[in-house]
């Protein structure tokens, strides 16, 4: 992380706030849940991308009812999707914890 300038250094730490688990790493594209402003949500961050934009997010929930999903695009968001993120809201998920600082080459 020290690496970065003040700027990236300080959206790592912001970002690790989340409480981030790691859904699956493929080609430098890291599937995350994560919970912000109040919802469990599942998104992409990537290696190279510019961090002031954040995670691209896919999908979110505020409670363990399936109807509480949002999706930003219809179909955005999987069977599977929607069980990562009730198992992140109650608390027993075994997905391993995830550390924004991992992602490489991070632009601001």
């Amino acid at each position: 992380m020290s690496e970065y300038g003040e700027d990236i250094q300080k959206w790592i730490k912001r970002s690790n706030r989340k409480a981030a688990k790691l859904v699956r790493t493929e080609g430098g594209k890291h599937h995350i849940v994560y919970f912000d402003k109040g919802k469990a949500r599942v998104g992409v961050v990537e290696d190279d991308m510019y961090c002031r934009y954040g995670v691209s997010c896919r999908g979110a929930m505020y409670n363990t009812d399936p109807m509480s999903l949002w999706q930003s695009g219809p179909g955005s968001c999987t069977q599977e999707d929607v069980r990562i993120m009730t198992d992140y809201l109650s608390g027993t998920s075994t997905l391993p914890d995830f550390d924004f600082g991992s992602i490489k080459d991070l632009k601001w």
